[in-house]
């Protein structure tokens, strides 16, 4: 019977089990795949407190060897379920076993919502990026193109425009789904936008060149030569297990969580991305510490 069970292993889920491991919980940390999360696959991470600069993949390395000194990690253990077992505690069923536990920290992540056009996949992390916090700080006075037309993609251009860098925005509609203060900033920063438009393919070298947009109206073409592309056209929260399992999530997926991160029920908290709001390193990793923070303490009850 463990205290704690932790189903994800980015960020978040290695915050939480550094943080009960160090309270004497004894904790399983869970994930379908490699250790890191999605923090694997960013290029530079510049804005983590006390460090100056890092791999995404390094960070990743960092925290997931601290956490193995004080629990346990399974890479490539999916959980197919979670049930309630008699006397309130829950029962995980994985590919490789069956776990009890007292608790469960859910922090599966989202995902990016990407598309499926020539060379976006080949060139992720070398131009192609899906976070203008993250990246926008290497194509200051650069040509990037932002692609989207919602909340997400106009904060992502009028950021990188603040920052220095050189953007124009890519929507395939006529009109924004922006909120309208969003559109008269955009509209006031003089950026750029190419309506009725949408991206074809990237082409490159070593790094991102160039960009082939189609204008879906006229059927043209474009060629536009740009160093970076930004795809904001949302996230897709990783919530198959949780819905099954019925816990309350918001319109848009989300799991929705009180102040110390516990669920619609009693004994699941969340953290991470998987609860929506601001996706850094930094805001997963003080979630999942207030969360397991609340939980050590339930369990000196």
């Amino acid at each position: 019977m463990y205290d704690l069970v932790i189903i994800g292993a980015g960020p978040a889920g290695l915050t939480a089990g550094i943080y009960a491991g160090r309270s004497g919980l004894n904790t399983i940390i869970l994930d379908e795949n490699q250790s890191g999360g999605t923090v694997n696959v960013a290029p530079l991470i510049e804005n983590y407190p006390g460090i100056n600069e890092i791999p995404g993949v390094d960070l990743a390395r960092s925290m997931t060897e601290q956490a193995k000194k004080y629990v346990d990690i399974r890479e490539f253990s999916l959980v197919e379920s979670i049930s309630k077992s008699i006397g309130g505690t829950f029962e995980i069923k994985t590919t490789n076993d069956i776990i009890d536990t007292r608790y469960i920290l859910i922090a599966t992540g989202s995902s990016y919502k990407t598309l499926d056009c020539v060379g976006v996949d080949e060139f992720v992390g070398r131009g192609v990026s899906y976070c203008a916090v993250c990246d926008g700080t290497f194509f200051v006075k650069k040509e990037v193109l932002v692609i989207g037309g919602g909340n997400s993609a106009v904060t992502e251009a009028l950021y990188l425009n603040r920052i220095g860098v050189k953007c124009s925005l890519v929507h395939r509609r006529d009109k924004l789904r922006c909120d309208s203060q969003l559109e008269k900033d955009l509209h006031n920063a003089n950026i750029k936008i190419y309506w009725n438009t949408q991206l074809k393919s990237v082409n490159g070298n070593d790094f991102l060149e160039e960009a082939v947009l189609y204008n879906n109206e006229t059927g043209d073409e474009t060629k536009v030569k740009v160093s970076g592309i930004f795809i904001a056209i949302g996230y897709t929260p990783n919530n198959k297990l949780i819905k099954d399992f019925g816990i309350s999530c918001d319109d848009l997926g989300y799991i929705e969580v009180d102040e110390n991160m516990k669920t619609s029920i009693d004994g699941i908290y969340a953290a991470g991305d998987i609860t929506g709001g601001v996706k850094q390193v930094i805001v997963a990793a003080g979630q999942a510490a207030q969360a397991v923070t609340h939980i050590s303490e339930l369990l000196l009850i």
